[in-house]
Order: structure tokens, then sequence, then C-alpha cells
């Protein structure tokens, strides 16, 4: 099944009631970035059939992450519907502590489903930025 990403972001920051004077044209053959004024920036990227949604926590650091540890561990144990396997991924990469969600199908069937999984995405980021700080 192939999805447009671009529309489909599209799609659901208007179902999310998003000014449509605010939204860029996106492209949907690159990495599409929603940025805030107060959280990490969200990546939206397509892996052949799958969409990834990601965010970068903060800076890696072996001593945060040893003292964030139980806290990090309890907020992945929450899980969330709209991933595969109901887990968030926490990994290090280019510096950067990044939080990773594998988004299941059923969220890029519509415009909606897509917010909703947005949406889930923000409230759960929110949440690991307090673990980090």
């Amino acid at each position: 099944m192939h999805v447009d990403i671009a529309e489909l972001v599209r799609e659901a920051l208007l179902e999310s009631g998003c000014d449509p004077n605010l939204l860029s044209n996106f492209d949907s053959h690159s990495t599409i970035a929603l940025d805030f004024n107060d959280l990490p920036s969200i990546y939206i990227s397509s892996q052949e059939e799958d969409i990834w949604l990601w965010s970068r926590l903060a800076e890696y650091s072996d001593n945060i992450l040893e003292q964030r540890a139980h806290a990090l561990l309890d907020e992945l144990m929450s899980g969330a519907d709209f991933i595969r396997g109901e887990q968030f991924h926490l990994s290090r990469n280019e510096g950067y502590l990044e939080l990773k969600a594998l988004l299941k199908p059923m969220c890029m069937n519509s415009g909606q489903n897509f917010a909703v999984a947005l949406s889930g995405f923000f409230e759960r980021l929110e949440r690991f930025v307090v673990v980090m700080q």
C-alpha cells in the first residue's frame, strides 16, 4: 500500500485544527519536520511501506540516562495502541537520545487516524521530555 506521506500529514494537521496558512508544502520523498516552541521537533519518515514518528529527546549522556533509567522505563512500559507492538523505542543516534514509534498500518488509512497517532505521539513526547529534565 503506497501512502503519500505529505498528503497524510497535511490532512492530519488540518483534522487537528492547524491553521492551513501555517502549512508549507511537504515533500513525500524526505523526512517531514514539525517544529514546536517548547518541545523537540517531531519527524515523520517513510521507510518502504512503514511510517516512523521520532524526536530527539536530548543530547545523549550516559550519566543522565543512568539517572533517568527508572522513569524512562516506566514511560516506555506504558505503551501506546497506535504503535506496532504497542511500545516506543529509545535509541542513541548522532549524539542524541531519540524517541521512536513505528506506526500501525491502520494509522495510514486516513488523515483522521494519522491525526490520532500524531496527537498521541505529541502527548507522550511531552511526558518523555519531563522525564529527561
